[in-house]
């Protein structure tokens, strides 16, 4: 098994080819434990918790789990078309490590929006077959009706589909806001649910995504790590 180097963690972290890592501590832009580290070689008997380059204290896992409040105006893309895209608000290095979203938000819509590199993770997630519920919070044109209500949660057929889309928990908050809750994630799906009963959404918030809810402290445009808890959550 090869032994740990300052330039091995480092190009694992994202911060470039081995070559761009040996330059990096050659610098001295590597600090271990307050000091600088001097040999890109160094060998290591543990992988710190941290590492500071270039004035950032970095932590060392290699897997990432991440939330983000989302606003609106963002795709969800790495190859964006007509907005700025949301992996422009992580560190180069993160989308070196292969960070990906776990599901989309459209770029009208904000909120809840999860970041992993890990492949089985993002497939837990967004499979309809383990019926995590995704929940969001729509502000309506018109009011709901209670006939709007009774068929969102029977089903309705959306154009281009075979299946019938269930509201699967339907809350009205006032007349013009509703709670709505849904286990698959198609393309505007909350959206075109509403526009298929003749109402039309004006704002569409995630609010959730399983027991995982939005942390109220984040602010717009903000991410955060997620805690061992929430990671738990999708287990």
């Amino acid at each position: 098994m090869q032994k740990l180097t300052v330039e091995r963690l480092l190009s694992k972290l994202g911060f470039g080819t081995r070559k761009e890592c040996r330059a990096l501590v050659r610098a001295g832009l590597v600090e271990l434990a307050g000091r600088t580290v001097e040999d890109p070689f160094e060998e290591l008997d543990a992988k710190p918790e941290t590492i500071m380059v270039n004035g950032e204290e970095v932590p060392t896992f290699e897997e990432l789990y991440l939330m983000m409040n989302k606003p609106c105006g963002l795709e969800c893309s790495h190859q964006p078309r007509d907005h700025e895209s949301v992996f422009e608000s992580f560190p180069h290095r993160m989308l070196e490590m292969g960070l990906n979203c776990v599901g989309r938000l459209d770029a009208d819509s904000h909120g809840l929006l999860l970041f992993s590199n890990q492949g089985q993770f993002i497939h837990r997630v967004e499979s309809p077959k383990k019926g995590m519920l995704k929940t969001y919070v729509a502000k309506l044109a018109r009011p709901i009706t209670d006939p709007q209500i009774r068929v969102l949660k029977e089903g309705v057929q959306l154009k281009g589909e075979k299946k019938l889309f269930i509201a699967r928990e339907l809350e009205k908050v006032s007349d013009t806001v509703v709670k709505i809750s849904i286990a698959e994630g198609v393309y505007h799906e909350v959206r075109r649910m509403f526009a298929a009963v003749s109402n039309h959404v004006e704002d569409l918030e995630r609010i959730s995504i399983g027991h995982v809810k939005l942390d109220p402290q984040l602010e717009l445009g903000k991410w955060r790590f997620l805690t061992a808890e929430e990671r738990a959550e999708f287990q």
